[in-house]
């Protein structure tokens, strides 16, 4: 009797760099927009060559994340993957992928990145709500990081009181995300 081979066993991991069906990709850019990030009336992109003319947006947005993770001195490697993941499903394309992957924080410029996009005031509250997710992906949000996403949302004009409300929302889907987990997998994760 020989064992069934699992789909997570024929994935190919020496697939080349930029490998996939573009259509799919689009796809999973569009879910992504709607159902995490809340868009409803998304920009006309029909495909994803089009979708990622929006990429100088996509790399300020990731880059200030980087500052805000990198808040306490060093940027950890399940911040720098959490930022790429978020990248990867907004659609970023590899090149950017790898720009970031080696981008050193020291050398960003939080302004310069706030200009990359055209119309800044719209993404403020998204940028400081996930800023909170990168600097907190490795399980531990440091003061540093904390002070940086403050002094972040200063500058992009973001009052303090709806700074500690999404602060506030980070904590609490956080702690639902843990609940909803053990109660989809009571038995334990599969992939934990």
């Amino acid at each position: 009797m020989t064992t069934p081979k699992l789909l997570q066993d024929t994935i190919d991991f020496d697939a080349p760099p930029g490998t996939g069906d573009p259509a799919v990709l689009h796809r999973a850019v569009v879910f992504f927009l709607r159902h995490q990030l809340g868009a409803t009336a998304l920009p006309v992109a029909p495909n994803l060559e089009e979708q990622r003319k929006m990429m100088p947006l996509l790399e300020g947005f990731a880059k200030a994340m980087i500052i805000c993770a990198a808040g306490d001195g060093t940027l950890a490697p399940a911040e720098l993957e959490w930022i790429l993941g978020f990248c990867a499903n907004s659609g970023a394309d590899h090149a950017l992928l790898e720009d970031i992957r080696t981008t050193d924080p020291k050398t960003l410029d939080p302004i310069a990145l706030l200009q990359q996009t055209e119309r800044p005031g719209l993404f403020v509250h998204s940028l400081v709500y996930n800023a909170i997710h990168a600097a907190d992906a490795d399980g531990v949000l440091e003061e540093g990081e904390v002070q940086t996403i403050r002094a972040m949302a200063m500058v992009l004009g973001v009052p303090p009181g709806e700074v500690d409300g999404l602060f506030d929302l980070h904590r609490e889907e956080k702690a639902f995300s843990l609940r909803k987990m053990a109660t989809l997998f009571p038995n334990g994760h599969p992939w934990a």
